[in-house]
């Protein structure tokens, strides 16, 4: 039985906001537009600055000759410039700089991460093989050779090739195939593993020939800043945020046979600024739990001292919140995440959650209702695995709030264009948001886009990463 929490759920009346829907809306919205816009200029001047960097590359390379060892050295100081500013970016795209979180989203912002992280490691690896060639070229020696002496007399060469490798290593532990065989804890240590091996590789690039003057101290200043950001973003604001807050476990209650809610009880935890939609990244300072973080979704905003997430059993770390003991502390990192309900730019909100999803749905149909006509869809394999179903049906006081409650199997309830059409009717004039497995978020995504929604107004997370 769906168990209701209303500490951290207020009733549904209690949920109109003061201001007028349209009003409060508009003002989200704008809210939205500012962020985009200092995000559209920071990522200006990340690609500013790598026009500087290749420019100042092309400058120290040009003029080239004809001959095969100097165009292989040529070519090798292009691919160490580019594919080392692109390590430098794949740092800050998981940097959690607020200005690119709130306006792209984490999970955008990791998919960026995964498909540019080969073309920067391709041209490391470029680089070490051309340099070698060119070095050879000019030395009339072998390759093999020529890389021997390299590692052996070249100050910082060879832990800059140990870097390469744990490069390498977090990459290939990322191949979408072998990630889903490695255990989250184990992919997590290899990727630590790479932020010593990106200082090994800067310790070499400061004893270059080609890097010297100002470009010196632009290449060391940009490390400093990137570095800064990290430690500011992902160690220094986190502590002192859960300093801050003194969050701690309050209550864990069984929601389905495999799904459970997490109160937890704070200081000012309004001041999260957690939106309707977000997650945010939590450690549980317990046994089993505390070496790493997990990022689930706050299904109950915070109200007062209390919040609450609701958690699937997925895997050891998310099975292992049933047996939460009461007065546990927890480190929170965020929130995080761009869907929420500033995107909404017409007059109707549809969300369709599947399985577990239902957490960040739960908040947005409650900061949905009261403001614009709502639908809510969620489906579950049985009736008993609906969570919070009864909160979601207390919703439906609320003025043009449907809750449509689908359990059953993905086949019977496919959730394709003539079934949503069933449900909903024409999407035309509707913001559409999905939150579920990949497999329905795409589904949903296609079906709304046949039902008139412009792709611009549908939104989902991408969680299987």
């Amino acid at each position: 039985m769906t168990t209701v929490h209303s500490a951290p759920v207020a009733a549904p009346g209690a949920s109109v906001p003061a201001l007028p829907p349209a009003h409060a809306l508009a003002r989200e919205s704008t809210a939205l537009r500012r962020r985009n816009r200092w995000a559209t200029a920071a990522l200006a001047v990340v690609g500013l600055l790598g026009g500087v960097v290749l420019g100042l590359a092309l400058q120290e390379v040009w003029p080239v000759s004809g001959e095969p060892a100097d165009i292989a050295w040529a070519v090798s100081v292009l691919a160490a410039v580019v594919g080392t500013y692109g390590v430098l970016v794949l740092l800050l795209l998981i940097a959690r700089l607020p200005v690119l979180e709130r306006a792209i989203g984490q999970d955008r912002l990791v998919i960026a991460h995964k498909q540019l992280a080969p073309w920067a490691m391709g041209l490391v690896a470029v680089h070490v093989v051309l340099v070698v060639v060119a070095y050879a070229g000019f030395a009339g020696t072998g390759v093999l050779a020529e890389f021997w002496s390299q590692l052996t007399t070249t100050p910082w060469i060879l832990p800059a090739t140990a870097g390469l490798v744990l490069m390498v290593t977090a990459a290939v532990s990322s191949w979408r195939r072998l990630r889903r065989r490695l255990r989250h804890e184990t992919w997590w240590t290899v990727h630590l593993y790479t932020y010593l091996a990106i200082a090994l590789a800067f310790a070499h690039q400061l004893t270059g020939p080609f890097l010297d003057g100002w470009a010196r101290a632009l290449w060391i200043a940009l490390y400093v800043a990137v570095s800064g950001a990290i430690l500011w973003f992902r160690v220094a604001v986190p502590l002192w945020r859960s300093w801050r807050h003194g969050l701690r476990v309050a209550a864990v209650v069984r929601e389905t046979p495999n799904v459970v809610s997490v109160v937890l009880r704070g200081r000012d935890l309004h001041r999260l600024h957690v939106e309707p939609g977000q997650f945010l990244n939590w450690r549980f300072l317990t046994p089993g739990l505390v070496y790493e973080s997990h990022p689930y979704s706050v299904s109950g905003l915070p109200r007062t001292d209390l919040l609450r997430i609701t958690v699937k059993a997925l895997g050891d770390s998310s099975a292992a919140l049933a047996n939460l003991r009461v007065g546990t502390r927890v480190l929170v990192e965020g929130p995080y995440g761009a869907v929420t309900p500033g995107l909404v730019r017409g007059p109707r909100a549809v969300l369709v959650a599947g399985g577990v999803g239902v957490a960040p749905v739960r908040a947005l149909a409650e900061a949905f209702a009261g403001r614009v006509r709502t639908d809510v869809i969620y489906r579950a394999s049985t009736p008993a695995d609906l969570a919070l179903a009864d909160e979601l049906r207390g919703l439906e006081s609320f003025p043009g709030t449907r809750v449509h409650l689908l359990p059953g199997s993905r086949h019977d309830l496919p959730l394709d264009v003539e079934h949503l059409r069933s449900l909903v009717g024409d999407l035309s004039d509707a913001d559409v948001f999905a939150c579920g497995p990949e497999s329905l978020n795409h589904r949903v995504a296609e079906s709304a886009r046949s039902l008139g929604v412009r792709p611009e107004r549908i939104h989902w997370e991408e969680f299987d990463l």
